[in-house]
């Protein structure tokens, strides 16, 4: 099957944080296996067919891509402000993969916004998934996860109604994850608990946890009840704490024979 390419070049300022994304003076490669349509009324670039579009270390896979840009003017170059991709869309970099069935990526500020089937972020440790949407900031960082949204580590897993990941880069320039903020429905699975609450955040430096709002630690047969917990997940280490202010007591319900870390 035939392929149809063409290279733009962008001349344009890239700042600090523009230079992270698409937004850059790289040229910008797009290729399709059916047709590349270049539509200069509505100053589009339509790609049908296995598309792939390059830039640097950042690639972007769907079925059908479309381009939108802008003229210079001056020297006929262009600027490409917004990418829609449609169907089986991978977006990949050094540091991880998005796939998802459409997603909509604004070049000058790195942010993506993937919907569809099969949402999912995968990163060398993580793995997050939704089910409603995801967003993905490449500039700041930042990913969200809407709608039964699971970060899966090892053999630990956080879900809830709403996560955002926190990734910053170590000294060899990869993102790692930092921090997860879980709220609505925050379980925390591992191979000895399971972990409760209305809202909880996750450290990933140190593998703790803290949870808030009606918690609860179920390991075995034995139960922890409170308002809040400290939970260290290397070391299976579980603190729980009451609430003066609204009344509610720490409890906890053991079984003769059974192990409990508290």
């Amino acid at each position: 099957m035939k392929y149809f390419i063409i290279t733009l070049a962008l001349f344009f300022l890239a700042g600090h944080a523009q230079a992270q994304t698409l937004n850059s003076k790289e040229m910008v490669e797009i290729s399709a296996g059916e047709t590349l349509e270049w539509d200069q009324k509505n100053k589009q670039y339509i790609a049908r067919g296995n598309v792939e579009v390059i830039q640097g270390a950042v690639s972007i896979y769907a079925d059908n891509i479309v381009a939108d840009y802008k003229d210079n003017g001056k020297n006929s170059n262009v600027e490409i402000y917004k990418i829609t991709a449609n169907g089986n869309v991978r977006i990949k970099n050094l540091d991880a993969t998005a796939i998802s069935q459409k997603a909509t990526y604004t070049v000058d500020s790195g942010y993506a916004v993937l919907t569809g089937g099969n949402l999912s972020i995968t990163t060398k440790e993580q793995k997050i998934t939704a089910r409603e949407r995801m967003e993905y900031n490449t500039v700041s960082g930042l990913a969200k996860a809407v709608g039964n949204a699971v970060i899966v580590q090892g053999t630990d897993k956080i879900s809830a109604q709403t996560i955002t990941a926190e990734f910053v880069k170590n000294n060899q320039g990869k993102q790692n994850l930092k921090k997860a903020t879980a709220v609505g429905g925050v379980t925390i699975k591992t191979p000895d608990e399971t972990l409760t609450g209305n809202n909880g955040v996750y450290n990933a430096q140190s593998n703790t946890a803290e949870l808030k709002g009606k918690v609860k630690i179920v390991r075995g047969p034995n139960t922890l009840e409170g308002d809040r917990a400290e939970v260290n997940l290397a070391t299976n280490i579980s603190k729980m704490f009451g609430s003066a202010q609204k009344g509610q007591r720490v409890k906890g319900v053991f079984f003769p024979g059974s192990t409990k870390n508290n």
